[in-house]
């Protein structure tokens, strides 16, 4: 329907329906969706809080296999105002993950992984030591959340930029 056709779209005539299938056509073949845009924007648009410390992606190094027999291991550093994060990310499974991470400071925090499919939650250790297993292929990102009697003080919840596992 546009502002000279008031038809409604089940009125439209089957040309025009072909017209328009031919149109998004080629739309799709030359200024196709970028892989994984859909799924970026989603995680994104899930920041529902607004009050939170952003985290940059400073450092990424893909290392040779470790001694769990990972096909490849990297090291993700991502740094804040607050608080620094490394983790290293192993592969499991064919399409599963482990998640190391250190925090410094060494804290004791809640530590969630957020993803699409939904959110899982750790806790480091007073030497800001965390573990998340068996993570599935895909987008992930780290949220910490302040926690009460750490040795870190957070104002606020520390959001990491969602990486690709």
């Amino acid at each position: 329907m546009t502002a000279n056709d008031p038809r409604p779209e089940e009125e439209l005539s089957r040309s025009d329906a072909e017209l328009l299938d031919q149109l998004q056509a080629m739309w799709e073949s030359r200024d196709p969706v970028p892989e994984g845009l859909v799924e970026r924007v989603t995680f994104a648009i899930g920041l529902d809080d607004l009050d939170v410390e952003m985290m940059r992606l400073t450092e990424e190094v893909l290392v040779p296999a470790g001694a769990r027999g990972a096909e490849h291991v990297r090291t993700i550093t991502f740094g804040g105002e607050s608080i620094t994060v490394m983790v290293t990310v192993s592969q499991e499974g064919h399409e599963a993950f482990r998640l190391d991470g250190w925090l410094a400071p060494a804290a004791a925090l809640s530590i969630e992984l957020r993803r699409s499919e939904g959110s899982v939650t750790t806790s480091s250790d007073e030497g800001g030591r965390f573990v998340f297993e068996e993570v599935p292929a895909g987008l992930a990102q780290l949220v910490l959340h302040p926690t009460p009697n750490s040795a870190v003080e957070l104002r606020q919840d520390v959001v990491a930029p969602a990486v690709q596992l």
